[in-house]
């Protein structure tokens, strides 16, 4: 096989690997309350009686996944958990972060980022970052997948 006839085989199996990776197929988000006795935060959170909402802690699990023709398979998860008064944010723990891969697929990391609002505001904002790597008969790309999710101090409301 000559060099050129390699540089083309290459260059078609680089296109193959760009039009397959990438965005996610499916996403979900759902929320938990969580009991009292998963961390005693709760126990310490005043009521608001003028007009806020419902207290609480809660985690999110917010996950999304791809796939590809050779049963390769990724997934982000990022699972935060936060607590509210009724009206602001009261706590934020984003440290349950993590990604899984399988076949042509590799993990390059998970970053996460705090980019509005804070502890003590009605909100708080955190970008969710997985990278990937999918390798093919010798070639490799990278993609990333951005999730964005916004933490409310009532009522365990999410928004993206």
């Amino acid at each position: 096989m000559t060099v050129k006839t390699r540089n083309l085989i290459g260059a078609a199996l680089v296109a193959l690997t760009l039009a397959t990776t990438g965005s996610a197929t499916a996403a979900t988000v759902t929320v938990v309350p969580l009991v009292r006795e998963q961390g005693g935060l709760a126990d310490r959170e005043p009521p608001i009686d003028d007009g806020g909402g419902y207290p609480g802690c809660w985690r999110a699990f917010v996950e999304a996944w791809g796939s590809h023709w050779s049963s390769s398979t990724w997934s982000h998860h990022f699972n935060p958990y936060w607590c509210g008064n009724g009206s602001v944010v009261t706590y934020a723990d984003t440290s349950w972060h993590y990604q899984a891969t399988s076949g042509l697929y590799g993990p390059n990391g998970v970053s996460r980022w705090h980019i509005g609002g804070c502890i003590g505001c009605p909100s708080i904002r955190f970008q969710a970052q997985a990278r990937f790597s999918f390798n093919l008969a010798g070639w490799t790309s990278h993609f990333n997948d951005d999730r964005y999710i916004t933490l409310y101090g009532s009522n365990g409301r999410i928004g993206g």
